[in-house]
């Protein structure tokens, strides 16, 4: 069984809380997600079953194959069919062993009493050798960063996921990330997937856009673009309010320090940083440094206290936030804006 340290204590109903793998949607108000089920359940076993030449076979394109999600929780099991795809424009070029997309069909879904949300993205080890793990890890820490900063975050549920491959006999198992879905999220604070390209900053809601840009700085990540939306979900609230955006996929910051993104840098961390924000939102700067101010000491103990990876690499990344943290808190600190297109 996992155990992971939480960073984050949020008060979540009382439903979610005792909700421990009950197929039944009784207990809360709405039928909960196969991801809900899972994030909220302590899990003795989860098993992939698929075909790993297929999969790796179908690397650069989205083919899909049969499989099935096998979960045991105490005395209940679940066997769901899914669809299983590589995903990742990026990642499906260097990786091992590449992440996926899973798609359940939404009527077994309903069946065993859940909601129809139906695809999920598993972020895997990527690189077969023993780094992988650990950049994996780094990621995941990350996702429990970002929502320590703002709950308009992804929620992400680490897992000791068991690939069963029945035509090579083989078993492998690794750790995993499952993402909540962007439709669930979107679903779930009111608004909607936006779908947008070429989006412009004044559709955007200022003060959450620099939250994100500043995370994305504090990080030390660059590898996000709103107007095309790589790594980035824009969210249209269904009030017609301005969109919010939610940032994801974060193995090229340099906090996680992944060796395949700068192949001829030995530490990622030397280098300068860069600020997605925009100029025209400098006022609201404030108020959004204050707010990771404070969360400072919430960050700290969340990466100190994140003992699944060695002692050496967490002194190594509390090193690298705490440089961020000098840096905002200097009064004539000037953000390396990066210039784009438009010149914002």
């Amino acid at each position: 069984m996992l155990s992971v340290i939480k960073c984050l204590f949020t008060s979540l109903p009382i439903a979610l809380l005792v909700f421990q793998f009950s197929w039944a949607s009784a207990q809360v108000n709405k039928p909960v997600t196969i991801f809900d089920t899972i994030y909220h359940s302590d899990l003795d076993l989860v098993e992939l079953h698929l075909n790993i030449d297929t999969m790796l076979a179908n690397k650069f394109n989205n083919e899909k194959q049969d499989g099935q999600l096998s979960i045991i929780s105490g005395d209940r099991t679940i066997n769901l069919p899914v669809g299983i795809s590589v995903r990742s424009k990026s990642r499906r070029r260097y990786c091992d062993f590449p992440p996926l997309k899973l798609d359940f069909v939404k009527s077994d879904l309903e069946a065993v009493g859940l909601d129809n949300e139906d695809e999920y993205k598993v972020v895997t080890h990527c690189l077969d050798q023993k780094i992988g793990e650990e950049l994996l890890l780094k990621e995941y820490l990350i996702y429990e960063l970002y929502r320590i900063i703002t709950p308009m975050s992804l929620r992400a549920k680490l897992l000791d996921l068991v690939y069963v491959d029945d035509t090579r006999e083989e078993r492998i198992s690794k750790k995993a990330i499952l993402l909540e879905s962007e439709k669930e999220f979107a679903k779930n604070n009111g608004g909607k997937l936006c779908n947008c390209m070429g989006t412009s900053p004044d559709s955007l809601d200022g003060r959450n856009m620099e939250i994100v840009a500043m995370f994305q700085y504090m990080i030390g990540n660059s590898d996000m673009d709103y107007k095309v939306e790589r790594n980035v979900t824009l969210i249209k609230p269904e009030d017609g309010g301005p969109w919010h955006s939610v940032a994801y996929d974060f193995d090229f910051s340099s906090f996680v320090n992944a060796p395949y993104v700068h192949p001829k840098v030995v530490d990622n961390r030397q280098i300068k940083r860069v600020y997605l924000g925009f100029r025209q939102n400098a006022s609201l700067l404030p108020e959004v440094i204050n707010l990771f101010l404070s969360k400072e000491d919430q960050i700290y103990a969340c990466i100190d206290n994140f003992d699944m990876i060695s002692n050496k690499e967490r002194r190594n990344c509390l090193k690298y936030i705490k440089e961020f943290y000098s840096e905002i808190k200097q009064e004539d600190f000037a953000f390396p804006y990066q210039v784009n297109l438009n010149g914002h």
